[in-house]
Protein backbone atom coordinates (compact mmCIF):
# COMPACT_ATOMS: atom_id res chain seq x y z
CA UNK A 1 0.00 0.00 0.00
CA UNK A 2 1.58 3.53 -0.30
CA UNK A 3 1.84 5.88 1.78
CA UNK A 4 2.25 9.73 1.49
CA UNK A 5 3.48 11.93 4.47
CA UNK A 6 3.86 15.49 3.95
CA UNK A 7 7.46 16.35 5.68
CA UNK A 8 7.74 20.11 6.14
CA UNK A 9 11.49 22.02 6.97
CA UNK A 10 13.33 20.37 4.53
CA UNK A 11 15.71 22.30 3.22
CA UNK A 12 18.86 20.49 1.27
CA UNK A 13 19.18 17.49 -0.14
CA UNK A 14 20.71 16.27 3.26
CA UNK A 15 17.67 16.29 4.62
CA UNK A 16 16.27 14.40 1.87
CA UNK A 17 18.98 11.62 2.26
CA UNK A 18 17.91 11.68 6.05
CA UNK A 19 14.31 11.37 5.92
CA UNK A 20 14.87 8.71 3.40
CA UNK A 21 16.93 6.52 5.49
CA UNK A 22 14.70 7.44 8.40
CA UNK A 23 11.79 5.80 6.42
CA UNK A 24 13.87 3.39 5.26
CA UNK A 25 14.92 2.11 8.38
CA UNK A 26 11.67 0.75 9.02
CA UNK A 27 9.75 -3.27 8.74
CA UNK A 28 7.95 -3.23 5.49
CA UNK A 29 9.24 -0.34 3.70
CA UNK A 30 10.09 -0.42 0.11
CA UNK A 31 10.56 2.27 -2.89
CA UNK A 32 11.35 5.44 -0.89
CA UNK A 33 10.86 8.63 -2.37
CA UNK A 34 11.31 11.75 -1.23
CA UNK A 35 10.89 15.11 -3.30
CA UNK A 36 12.01 18.36 -1.77
CA UNK A 37 10.08 20.39 -3.78
CA UNK A 38 6.73 18.88 -3.02
CA UNK A 39 8.04 18.65 0.69
CA UNK A 40 6.82 14.70 0.66
CA UNK A 41 7.94 11.75 1.24
CA UNK A 42 6.16 8.56 -0.38
CA UNK A 43 6.86 4.78 0.14
CA UNK A 44 5.45 1.30 0.00
CA UNK A 45 4.45 -0.75 3.18
CA UNK A 46 3.27 -4.21 4.16
CA UNK A 47 0.00 -2.46 6.22
CA UNK A 48 -0.64 -3.81 9.14
CA UNK A 49 3.37 -4.35 9.71
CA UNK A 50 4.63 -0.97 9.25
CA UNK A 51 4.35 1.59 12.07
CA UNK A 52 3.13 4.29 10.23
CA UNK A 53 2.74 6.43 13.30
CA UNK A 54 6.14 5.40 13.98
CA UNK A 55 7.80 6.82 10.97
CA UNK A 56 5.76 10.23 11.47
CA UNK A 57 6.80 10.26 15.19
CA UNK A 58 10.83 9.23 13.75
CA UNK A 59 10.92 11.93 11.40
CA UNK A 60 9.00 14.76 13.59
CA UNK A 61 11.69 13.65 16.11
CA UNK A 62 14.67 14.83 13.73
CA UNK A 63 13.18 17.59 13.56
CA UNK A 64 11.13 18.06 10.62
CA UNK A 65 7.44 18.16 10.71
CA UNK A 66 5.35 15.12 9.29
CA UNK A 67 2.54 14.17 9.21
CA UNK A 68 0.12 11.56 6.46
CA UNK A 69 -1.50 13.08 3.65
CA UNK A 70 -5.07 12.07 3.49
Amino acid sequence: MKKVLEVKGMTCGSCVKRVSKIISGFEGVSDVTVDLQRMEAAFECDVPATDVAGIVQAINDFGFTAQEKQ
